[in-house]
């Protein structure tokens, strides 16, 4: 009887729970695409006669790209803490600098105020980019994992279209009130969420973990066996590492270089860092941060029509919104390679046409023109970014790394999103004022093309696979090493269980 209750609160209790620990991420996601959104309310604002705060063009270019520059630094600062204070408190760290950067938006009244606001902003995003699809991919269900990790993305737009929203019905100061208590209500979420199991298992604190693994998955035979195996592989990996036998400094630096150099000789952790640098640079120059900081400029020039632009700019916002839900419907039907690049493909033929539209209309060779073929391509743009080229990549960071090096690599692969970030959004309309837009879309979509290539040959499969399967194919551990690792007898308990035979994982 006592087997039957357990299982019958695996089927419904633990989905909530892991609901709930998605939401306390989603939710800090969501402020932080209330701050990629913001420059597209705030730089018109700045520009009306009124304003008490007046910047130059370069200056409204800085305003939108520093947070990409910040983004390295809360990067490194994610990094060194991660693996050290635990995913939890980690996440509440992320909390702080984006408040403070709302309410210096409150306080300041010239350009270096809000520059410093922009760049607490974007330290907050560093630290949060790698760690929040880092904790839903640890913390869910690999059947259901594709779908929370979609969050990421569908929250982005939220946090976009709330801040858009915002600016459209009041100032940008009361907007930037209002979009600071979407971050406290995150924080009061988080306090709440549980520590990760893997990381409690990576640290050897084993009953922890088993108590955190069944709250949030449920006891049931299948999550008994995914928790042993994760558990036998921390174990070898504990007696062949040298972390934590010295307590110097010099001997903890001594040791951190030495984890660096070997983490840079293992594939499972060099493959997934080149897939997933080229991911984010495919996603930054796909231009969803493009679009979001400067939508109603791009509109107005594409439709020479300044009047619809905020209209549209909503419209594009509620169209993404729309997207990001088919693209959670999407994770758990497709595979994550059929998803991405069809819709990669779609973007880079947007981009090419998009391009040859504008490039056509300054010439003077269209033979039909109407608004509609803009707003059309617009759309059929978004459609591809959303569904696939913006939601993908952060599924896949929270699970293609190792669990010994998931902090590091989610922070080295982010600082090529970081780095992305800025020089996508700070080159845009340097490029479109040097070259032409036409021939900045043809540019982007080169990019996009290499990388979708580099991408294409490196990555493999991972819908429905858990994170341990995952990490095992890029260590090149077949089926056959899976079978010589399992224990000879599990069934007869107490004591340590005895191994088939040695791992190569012990190298």
């Amino acid at each position: 009887m006592g087997e039957t209750v357990e299982i019958k609160e695996g089927k419904y209790t633990p989905l909530l729970r892991q609901c709930f620990v998605t939401a306390s991420v989603a939710i800090n996601i969501v402020g932080h695409g209330c701050v990629i959104g913001f420059p597209a309310i705030l730089i018109p604002s700045l520009r009306k006669s009124d304003s008490h705060i007046h910047l130059t063009r370069s200056e409204e270019s800085w305003i939108a790209s520093v947070v990409g520059f910040a983004l390295i630094v809360g990067n490194f600062i994610i990094t060194l803490i991660l693996d050290n204070i635990g995913r939890k408190k980690s996440h509440i760290l992320t909390i702080f600098p984006n408040l403070a950067g709302w309410f210096l938006f409150l306080l300041v009244n010239n350009f270096p105020g809000l520059m410093a606001a922009r760049f607490l902003q974007g330290i907050a995003m560093g630290m949060l980019g790698p760690l929040g699809s880092i904790i839903i991919g640890e913390m869910t269900d690999p059947k259901s994992r594709g779908v929370f990790l979609t969050s990421v993305s569908l929250s982005l737009t939220l946090g976009v279209l709330s801040s858009h929203a915002l600016g459209t019905c009041f100032t940008w100061q009361i907007s930037a009130l209002l979009c600071s208590l979407v971050t406290f209500i995150s924080l009061c979420l988080i306090i709440f969420t549980p520590e990760s199991p893997s990381w409690l298992l990576s640290k050897g604190r084993y009953d922890e973990a088993r108590e955190g693994f069944f709250w949030l998955r449920g006891k049931n035979a299948k999550t008994e066996h995914e928790l042993e195996r994760m558990i036998t592989s921390q174990k070898m990996t504990r007696k062949a590492s040298i972390t934590g036998q010295k307590d110097t400094v010099k001997a903890n630096l001594k040791n951190y270089f030495r984890y660096l150099s070997e983490a840079g000789k293992k594939p499972e952790f060099v493959k997934p860092v080149v897939i997933m640098v080229f991911l984010y640079i495919m996603f930054q120059f796909a231009g969803i941060n493009v679009i979001s900081s400067y939508a109603t400029d791009i509109l107005a020039e594409l439709l020479d029509s300044e009047a619809n632009s905020n209209f549209l700019m909503v419209a594009l916002d509620i169209e993404r919104l729309i997207c990001n839900l088919i693209a959670i419907y999407l994770m758990k039907t497709l595979k994550r390679r059929t998803l991405l690049f069809s819709t990669t493909i779609i973007c880079i033929l947007a981009y090419i046409s998009k391009g040859s539209y504008v490039y056509a209309k300054q010439a003077g060779i269209l033979t039909y023109d109407s608004q509609w073929i803009p707003i059309t391509l617009i759309g059929i743009y978004m459609f591809s970014l959303t569904v696939g080229v913006s939601s993908i990549p952060f599924a896949l960071s929270g699970e293609l790394f190792p669990l010994d090096y998931r902090g590091l690599g989610g922070g080295v692969s982010y600082l090529a999103l970081s780095l992305n970030f800025f020089i996508a959004v700070k080159c845009f309309p340097v490029l479109s004022s040097a070259i032409g837009l036409s021939f900045t879309y043809f540019l982007y979509a080169g990019i996009v093309t290499i990388c979708m290539v580099v991408v294409w040959i490196m990555l493999p499969e991972t819908k429905d696979k858990t994170l341990q399967e995952i990490e095992d194919r890029f260590r090149g551990y077949t089926a056959e090493d899976v079978k010589s690792s399992q224990p000879l007898n599990a069934a007869n308990g107490g004591g340590e269980m005895m191994r088939r035979c040695s791992s190569h994982i012990l190298y």
